[in-house]
């Protein structure tokens, strides 16, 4: 699937407004705006959960300006900092970034929408990957385990504080994968324990020898899957790791019955476009920056 690009306006906002859904929990709402969607977290100031996503706003200047007010306005009476997340394709005005650059704004980061589209099917993807890893660490040596709703939720027979071990494990994976502040530790496992009690929401841990080393979690509603948190510990780089729980998760996905299934990826990370393209995934649209006002 390598070079592959859709941009197609509206399959590009189902995705940015999927994985908005996809991360909700009761205690963070999603708000139709009318030309874009806010998405707050009242308990929770990090800007991450507190966004406006996918605006289609004025492109005349006065108009802009208008909205822009607005819009922080409405950040100030959340007493959260003005986030936004344009459109990888379809949003208005083209030239957003540019403009909330021009009014203040810092670019955070960027990412590639990414979308599955065709490729291997969900057999043959990990059965590639587990050989990968068979060739890497030993045949058996790798094991993946999906916690979800159906086993860990109040119904379970499995103890809280074996859970908590678990929620610990994979919290340790992600802070080292992605950099997490030390801070922030707390709140990630808080974060695991919720996603795996919650009706769509599951988490895959790999672990080498025992080892926790890779993890991948899948939000799955009505309206399709979104991955997410695919990263793997430092020291098990670039061995297949992410690649084996990636496929283990398209193909839950695909078994729950989504017709989407999407990511997102640092548009530096080129590795990762690399891995999810082999895997059937094509690029949405161009990169969408992450703007915020301090």
């Amino acid at each position: 699937m390598g070079g592959v690009r859709i941009f197609d306006p509206d399959l590009a906002r189902r995705l940015v407004v999927h994985e908005a859904r996809a991360q909700q929990t009761p205690a963070r709402e999603l708000r139709d705006l009318g030309d874009g969607w806010l998405f707050h977290d009242p308990s929770d100031a990090e800007p991450f959960w507190n966004r406006l996503i996918a605006p289609v706003w004025p492109a005349d200047a006065s108009g802009f300006d208008r909205r822009l007010d607005e819009v922080i306005t409405l950040f100030a009476t959340i007493d959260r900092l003005p986030h936004v997340r344009p459109l990888p394709v379809g949003g208005t005005p083209g030239d957003l970034a540019a403009r909330l650059a021009g009014a203040g704004f810092e670019t955070l980061g960027a990412d590639r929408r990414m979308v599955l589209v065709d490729g291997p099917t969900a057999a043959e993807r990990i059965a590639a990957a587990r050989a990968r890893v068979a060739a890497e660490f030993g045949r058996g040596s790798v094991t993946v385990t999906s916690r979800d709703a159906a086993t860990d939720g109040a119904s379970s027979d499995r103890r809280w504080a074996e859970r908590r071990r678990w929620a610990v494990d994979a919290s340790l994976v992600l802070a080292d994968a992605f950099g997490v502040d030390v801070d922030r530790r707390v709140a990630l496992e808080n974060d695991l324990l919720a996603c795996i009690s919650r009706p769509g929401c599951a988490v895959l841990l790999v672990a080498v020898d025992g080892v926790p080393a890779a993890i991948a979690r899948r939000a799955t509603t009505a309206d399709g899957s979104y991955l997410s948190s695919i990263g793997t510990r430092r020291a098990f780089r670039r061995r297949g790791l992410a690649a084996l729980a990636t496929a283990v998760a398209v193909r839950e996905a695909l078994d729950a019955g989504s017709d989407v299934v999407h990511l997102a990826v640092e548009v530096d990370n080129q590795a990762a476009v690399h891995l999810y393209e082999t895997l059937g995934f094509a690029i949405v649209g161009e990169p969408a920056p992450d703007l915020l006002l301090r």
